[in-house]
């Protein structure tokens, strides 16, 4: 072979197989998980370095691989790899960029796939394959071809080079400074703040959160641990059962299957018309935990530290000697979990942190990447979301972080069963994820890869039933008050205005209430009746009137209640859609629009 034969070959071929090889091998494998954890840095309780070496192998490999494959074919099918390669990764990119939607790593999202846009993205899909294909087969007689399809991948890759440059500080933030917020209301150290409840009172609070324990700046980490599970008070608790999404349908279906399932809830009353105040886990939880709203006006640390830090309820929790316990999701329901030193038992810092699955954690990315990259009817064939990532981290405080795995929480109540701690009253906030995928608990507590919300919603119940067994056992039942509710109800299709009533599950049992049957109640009750009823029921001793419990709202009275909807719709802000309810809650006639606000975006 002599030397321009050789020159055509490097010209012709080999640069051609290398540029579609390592556009190829750096878009799907590295810029694309560079970009989603850029994108979800908060989210994300690990470095880039945890990670990327790794998936740079992987890109060099996949992009040798590829590059290999259209050198060494004979002919036609040379040119026709390499159109495939043209195809897929054109394609790919243009996906990532133009035809999917937004949101965070997971969360509530109840986005339905539109059938007749994944069908048109579909066959965007196959056009243009079909065309590059074509293109390839003739690249031989007409030379133009090749060099548009070498000048696409070359744009690619130069705008993603660009791309990663714009994202180097969140590329290289350290570990935990994420977490950090400078937001006005956000304040490290409240000292007398105004706090304001959603029964509409304004009271002025001492507290002592927001404090590290060790002020130095090897606290790196502040979070809530799984710390005191298994423990109760020798006197009242006040235990709340968190079933992430348990929206009233949820309950209609169990029922219909299994009549006599919720019989064993024995001095409980269920209430069929509640509703929650929000639509998504954030804010929702921290709502319900604290009885401050989100009016929407800072990021979400900024929410956190105000509601955490200024809560009138938890101050009189703390006044009254209640331990106070928060197993709650981190990123959802806190980012830093500061404002929870002096008020939260559970509270722990970290130093540092170590990867116990580095194999899983580079697989997860690489999954989060190939959702982003696939077409919008291929996408369902990827399951991974935040959940994934539990347990991959592991930090150095006094216990783990608090994570929602339900099977290990049941798993813990059924080797220790419950004990007592040395607190004289207990407020205890167990998270679930419940009715949320990814469902990974069957009916009897057993981790299952192919769960469903029904079978998560049974184990739920089978290991709350056998809480309630051990809290009788231990004799402190009877003065416990206990509530089984959701935090939203499911999730339709968060981009379009409800047209159905949105109601949340609610089971409720007072202190003090009588070995009864369960019974049932049409009330019109809302999130706005939970703190009242904890207040009351538990005689906790406060100064704030916090309105009316669950109990106090009658069957057939009005009671006027809210419904905050996070509405999402491609290429504008969010909104939230306010509902007042006037009226019986499964009536959508009752359902009116009272405003609606533009938000930007809520997970900032």
């Amino acid at each position: 072979m002599n030397n321009k034969s050789k020159k055509n070959i490097i010209t012709q071929k080999l640069l051609p197989a290398i540029l579609a090889g390592s556009t190829a091998g750096l878009t799907f494998f590295f810029f694309g998980v560079i970009d989603i954890f850029a994108g979800n840095r908060d989210e994300f309780l690990f470095s880039f370095g945890d990670f990327g070496v790794q998936i740079a192998l992987v890109a060099l490999c996949a992009a040798v691989l590829l590059a290999a494959v259209i050198f060494f074919l004979p002919g036609k099918f040379s040119d026709v790899a390499f159109g495939v390669v043209v195809w897929i990764t054109a394609m790919g990119y243009i996906q990532a960029l133009f035809l999917n939607g937004a949101g965070t790593l997971s969360g509530d999202d109840g986005t339905q796939i539109n059938v007749a846009f994944a069908i048109i993205d579909g066959l965007i899909w196959i056009i243009t394959g079909a065309g590059c294909i074509f293109g390839a087969i003739k690249m031989e007689k007409k030379k133009f071809i090749k060099s548009a399809f070498v000048i696409l991948l070359v744009m690619i890759l130069v705008m993603q080079l660009a791309g990663c440059a714009t994202e180097i500080n969140d590329i290289t933030r350290d570990t935990f400074s994420s977490s950090k917020s400078t937001d006005a209301t956000s304040s490290v150290e409240p000292s007398a703040t105004e706090s304001t409840t959603q029964a509409g009172q304004s009271e002025s609070t001492e507290t002592d959160v927001g404090k590290l324990p060790v002020d130095s700046p090897d606290v790196k980490k502040a979070y809530l641990t799984s710390q005191g599970l298994t423990e109760v008070s020798n006197g009242k608790n006040v235990i709340i059962f968190l079933i992430d999404r348990f929206d009233v349908s949820y309950y209609q279906d169990a029922i219909k299957k299994t009549p006599e399932f919720f019989n064993d809830l024995r001095g409980f009353t269920y209430f069929n018309d509640n509703i929650s105040l929000y639509s998504r886990t954030f804010p929702g939880v921290p709502s319900m935990i604290t009885g401050i709203e989100d009016d929407f006006s800072s990021d979400m640390n900024g929410y956190f530290n105000k509601a955490y830090g200024t809560s009138a309820f938890l101050h009189d929790l703390k006044a009254n000697d209640y331990k106070i316990k928060l197993y709650i999701q981190n990123y959802y329901c806190y980012r830093d979990g500061t404002p929870f030193y002096g008020m939260a038992d559970n509270f722990s810092v970290a130093t540092d942190y170590k990867i116990t699955d580095r194999g899983a954690l580079v697989g997860n990315m690489l999954a989060l990447s190939a959702y982003r990259y696939l077409p919008t009817a291929l996408k369902g064939a990827v399951n991974i979301s935040s959940a994934s990532f539990y347990g991959i981290v592991d930090y150095n405080g006094e216990a783990p972080m608090y994570e929602l795995d339900d099977c290990g929480v049941y798993e813990a109540i059924k080797e220790n069963g419950l004990s007592f701690d040395e607190s004289e009253n207990s407020y205890i906030f167990i998270h679930l994820s419940g009715c949320h995928d990814p469902f990974t608990m069957a009916s009897d507590g057993s981790r299952t890869e192919k769960g469903s919300p029904e079978e998560s919603l049974y184990g739920c119940f089978n290991m709350i039933y056998d809480y309630i067994e051990e809290l009788k056992r231990l004799g402190v039942y009877d003065d416990s008050t206990i509530i089984i509710t959701g935090d939203h109800p499911r999730a339709r299709d968060d981009a379009e205005i409800p047209s159905q009533p949105r109601q949340t599950a609610l089971f409720v049992k007072t202190s003090g209430a009588p070995d009864e049957p369960l019974k049932y109640s049409s009330a019109q009750v809302s999130q706005a009746n939970l703190i009242p009823t904890i207040i009351k029921s538990a005689g906790i001793k406060t100064e704030n009137d916090y309105g009316k419990t669950y109990y106090e709202i009658s069957e057939g009275e009005n009671n006027v209640r809210y419904h905050k909807f996070e509405l999402y719709v491609k290429g504008e802000s969010d909104r939230i859609v306010t509902f007042e309810v006037t009226g019986p809650g499964d009536d959508f006639s009752n359902w009116n629009i009272k405003s609606q606000d533009e938000i930007d975006y809520v997970y900032k």
